[in-house]
């Protein structure tokens, strides 16, 4: 007969599904629709476009080279220097004597100087030179002190030089010099200074100053 299913037969899987979705009046949209979905959506986090900061303590190539290094003042050379020498602004000092060497920029650029010049007297033979020691304290200029000068075209530095002029033992005069050799600082090259003078003892020279009077004593 039609219609009559024989002792233990099964209804298809699917349509079982069919029938009890009919029953119970549940949509059912295929095998999927019993599987459990997320109850939060998944987010994703886009990477960044914006270059990477610069570690802490590090710069780029080349930045701030300018402020860091500044550009060197060139030293004063001496064919770039003029020198001459004048009395001390106040005169000798209680069996001293003694000159103002001063040095001009005779070049177009600025240039520096700092320390001693070297000074070595000279007999007239230009032998038997007289070093002279380098000093901060003196009788004609009581103290100087090394600094860095930087001198513009046209500029002058000076620095004081002195002597005693009192015969000392069995010496009745001083020895006489027909001159002075005097070498920049840091030059090795020397500007020849034709200038009489006699001295017995205590030949100083003292530290560069700016101007021309070499930090002496005025009047």
């Amino acid at each position: 007969m039609a219609g009559v299913k024989p002792a233990g037969y099964r209804l298809p899987a699917m349509l079982l599904a069919g029938l009890l979705c009919a029953a119970t009046g549940v949509a059912c949209t295929g095998s999927n629709a019993s599987q459990p979905r997320p109850s939060h959506p998944i987010s994703s986090h886009p990477i960044s476009s914006h270059p990477r900061a610069s570690q802490p303590g590090t710069s780029q190539p080349g930045a701030g080279d300018t402020a860091k290094n500044p550009p060197v003042m060139a030293r004063c050379v001496t064919p770039g220097l003029l020198l001459s020498a004048v009395p001390p602004a106040g005169g000798g000092a209680m069996g001293h004597q003694g000159l103002v060497l001063v040095f001009r920029n005779t070049t177009r650029s600025s240039c520096a100087l700092s320390g001693y010049p070297g000074v070595a007297a000279r007999d007239s033979s230009g032998r038997h030179p007289v070093d002279a020691a380098r000093s901060t304290v003196g009788s004609i200029f009581p103290r100087t002190a090394r600094s860095r000068i930087v001198l513009a075209p046209g500029g002058t530095v000076s620095a004081g030089l002195e002597w005693t002029v009192v015969p000392m033992g069995p010496r009745d005069r001083c020895p006489r010099y027909a001159g002075l050799a005097v070498t920049p600082p840091d030059e090795t090259r020397s500007l020849w200074l034709t200038r009489p003078l006699s001295f017995c003892g205590e030949f100083r020279i003292h530290p560069l100053v700016s101007g021309t009077d070499a930090g002496g004593i005025a009047q």
